[in-house]
């Protein structure tokens, strides 16, 4: 089974702001893939910044009110621009290696 990317990571958060899923889908698919992740001995790096947006996007579908989710698309995109950033930055620090 391969592991998620940040790619992917990306597109399920960019489908929940287009409407193609559900915030429930993804929350469902990171915290399975979460656990999975956790559950592996030795983790590397990579491993562990996976994990932990795993472990960030899994509350996609947490609500605030019977009515309202506690994060809202804003936060959602803070999040795409957070994931990209990052990865752009280790990439980056690891080609001048």
């Amino acid at each position: 089974m391969l592991k998620p990317t940040v790619n992917d990571i990306v597109s399920k958060l960019t489908s929940v702001l287009e409407g193609k899923l559900t915030r429930e889908e993804v929350s469902h698919w990171a915290e399975n893939w979460s656990k999975f992740i956790s559950n592996e001995s030795g983790l590397s790096e990579s491993d562990l910044l996976l994990w932990r947006y795993m472990d960030t996007i899994s509350g996609v579908d947490l609500k605030d009110s019977p009515l309202e989710y506690l994060h809202n698309e804003e936060d959602i995109q803070d999040w795409i621009n957070r994931i990209n950033n990052y990865s752009s930055h280790i990439s980056h620090v690891n080609d001048q290696k």
